[in-house]
């Protein structure tokens, strides 16, 4: 052998040495016991109660285990079969429900919404003929989100999306990617009038039993009342508290009302990485369940959540090509595909995703209030499975965004209370702000009364206290079981020149009118 043949074939070698190879998640080498001491340790640095994690494949679940606890005041332990609020991660089931009628013929991707639901309307009445259940599962509508403002009052579902009309129209449609949840109402909307039978019905006959998703729900009360099921735990004043489990969107299904656990989930992940089979047989046609997989909207512009990419920065790490599919969002890693989704409502945290090219899938759930510590430990785990070892960098990355937001939170906070005019009282005594008013149709009428020396507004279901800012302007609370500031907006009274109360004008951009 020639002297530069040796040397090539000697270069070859080093080189391979030093090569990372994959671990696949089926991989013996899959450093499982690091794996949980990093998850372990992330939960004492974010100081969160519990978490569960899973990790499968297209052959089954490789690991799943419970950290920490369901509730800080019994102490009872998490583990892989604990009920969790998944949030948002009910998306995927919601897409996957359409994919199951556009398979059975029932309906198309980009059937009008009228089509099912004659009386939907749209923000912009031009849209209302054009947009389609592609445009609603892909979030593209251009509509904002009643999360902060109406959700609470709708009567139920259908009530809560015809009130859709009412939502501001942030973008034109099509024209970029704005997340809302409202979209998701609608389209489990479609699926009720479809099937004659309510989403969750359908859900839990066509995915959910056939899968043996046997502890997956989308009822808050039975959730709670399991005797094995998380608390929610939220911040207050610096501390973690636990909280009724109460969802208060119920009427916002299947947008995020589903109920699951880390062993139901990674279920729900070995059957994505079969392509839509359970046991060898097919469940779904896989052109069907692609189609859910599939980049739909480019996640840039003014609306794209940038944590991924501020936390990776832009090196080799780097996340490229984010966009939302349907019910997923998808995005590259180290040319690596990934499919995952982030959920989060009143003290539950979650992620999921896949890898399919990789055949690795990791659920990561928590009842607390940090969601980068989900994306963290999700990332964790991909790095792992990819071979790059096991180390703290992505927690220390997403726990540095997560502490700037808080102190950004801060100082928003204080600005306001900077700006508040020191001194001053309401115009009228508070018995003439009271009487019966209504906006265009979003809350509709609503009623102002005093009660206990304070003005409280009645609204549908709901109640908001108000407590006086400045001059005519007070601080809404939604009247619930616990308090979260981030619910609170402000009312601001409108007067005549006569000193009469004539409307009074929501923060968040309702108006309304006296009636009487």
């Amino acid at each position: 052998m020639q002297a530069s043949a040796r040397f090539l074939v000697r270069f070859v070698l080093v080189v391979a040495a030093f090569v990372a190879v994959p671990a696949s998640a089926s991989d013996p080498a899959l450093p499982i016991a690091q794996i949980d001491a990093r998850m372990a340790a992330m939960l004492k640095e974010w100081d969160q109660p519990g978490m569960a994690i899973a990790l499968v494949t297209r052959e089954g679940i490789v690991h799943e285990k419970g950290f920490g606890v369901r509730d800080l005041r019994s102490k009872q332990p998490v583990d892989e079969r604990t009920l969790f609020g998944i949030a948002s991660l009910s998306k995927s089931f919601a897409a996957t429900t359409v994919a199951k009628l556009v398979a059975d013929g029932r309906m198309n991707w980009d059937d009008p919404v009228i089509r099912h639901l004659p009386w939907f309307a749209m923000p912009r009445e031009r849209d209302t003929p054009e947009v389609t259940l592609r445009d609603l599962l892909s979030m593209r509508s251009g509509f904002g989100s009643s999360e902060y403002t109406f959700r609470r009052v709708s009567a139920n579902r259908t009530d809560h999306v015809r009130r859709i009309r009412f939502l501001e129209q942030r973008h034109p449609l099509r024209s970029e990617y704005l997340y809302t949840t409202d979209s998701y109402t609608a389209i489990g909307e479609v699926v009720a009038t479809v099937t004659a039978a309510p989403w969750e019905a359908f859900a839990a006959e066509t995915l959910w039993k056939p899968i043996g998703m046997t502890r997956t729900n989308a009822d808050h009360t039975v959730a709670r009342a399991d005797s094995n099921a998380a608390s929610p735990h939220i911040t207050v004043q610096g501390r973690k508290q636990a909280i009724d489990w109460i969802y208060e969107d119920y009427n916002a299904l299947p947008a995020g009302g589903v109920n699951s656990t880390a062993h139901d989930l990674a279920l729900w992940l070995q059957f994505q990485l079969n392509d839509g089979a359970v046991n060898g047989k097919a469940l779904l046609p896989f052109a069907a369940l692609k189609e859910t997989r599939t980049p739909q909207t480019p996640e840039r512009g003014r609306f794209a959540n940038r944590a991924w990419s501020e936390a990776a920065g832009e090196g080799d790490d780097a996340f490229r090509h984010p966009a939302y599919a349907m019910g997923w969002m998808t995005h590259t890693y180290r040319g690596h595909d990934v499919v995952a989704h982030s959920g989060g409502i009143d003290g539950f945290r979650t992620f999921m995703g896949f890898l399919p090219d990789d055949n690795i899938g990791i659920v990561v759930l928590t009842n607390a209030d940090q969601s980068m510590l989900t994306m963290a430990a999700f990332q964790t785990m991909v790095d792992a499975a990819l071979g790059r070892g096991v180390s703290s960098r992505w927690s220390d990355s997403f726990r540095r965004m997560a502490l700037a937001d808080a102190e950004a939170g801060k100082k928003r906070r204080a600005e306001l209370e900077a700006a508040r005019l020191k001194g001053t009282r309401p115009s009228l005594p508070l018995d003439r702000y009271t009487g019966t008013f209504a906006d265009n149709g979003a809350f509709g009428e609503s009623r102002v009364h005093v009660e206990n020396g304070k003005l409280v507004i009645d609204a549908g279901r709901m109640q908001y206290e108000l407590s006086h800012w400045h001059q005519d302007q007070f601080e809404a609370r939604p009247r619930w079981p616990y308090e979260m500031a981030s619910r609170n907006f402000f009312v601001s009274f409108r007067l005549d020149p006569a000193g009469q109360v004539v409307g009074f004008d929501f923060s968040t951009g309702s108006v309304f009118k006296r009636l009487k």
